[in-house]
């Protein structure tokens, strides 16, 4: 099995101890992401603002990874308060108004989040056969 991993590229936050993703047999994983600019630095705003910089990132490294914003097919959405859910459903049906073609989804509430973030999403892309 090859693995290959995406570290660094333009317009991708970095500066961090990990990979952004990891590739493997046709499946790339995500790391969890805050809302972060390229230079790695927390962007704080509303909730509908970190989510969409969060949500532009993790489309821009499934991309650098070759994959495509379609191929991504779970994403895990960490929020810091739960309040925040309705929220996250509004923003999720505004991305994805077809429920049908939208990724599977998992949220839950953290204790904290780093940076003060209101939202942290991981995901997972992948191709079929």
């Amino acid at each position: 099995m090859t693995i290959k991993r995406t570290s660094a590229g333009p317009g991708l936050p970095s500066g961090f101890p990990f990979s952004l993703s990891a590739e493997a047999d046709g499946t790339c994983f995500i790391s969890g992401m805050p809302a972060l600019g390229p230079d790695g630095k927390f962007q704080p705003g509303t909730f509908e603002e970190e989510t969409d910089l969060v949500w532009h990132n993790i489309v821009a490294i499934a991309e650098a990874s070759g994959y495509s914003a379609k191929e991504i097919v779970y994403v895990q959405c960490v929020l810091a308060d739960i309040g925040d859910y309705a929220d996250l459903n509004n923003w999720w049906r505004r991305q994805f108004p077809d429920p049908a073609i939208a990724p599977a989804r998992f949220t839950f509430q953290a204790g904290a989040l780093p940076f003060g973030a209101k939202i942290e999403i991981q995901a997972v892309a992948g191709r079929g056969n």
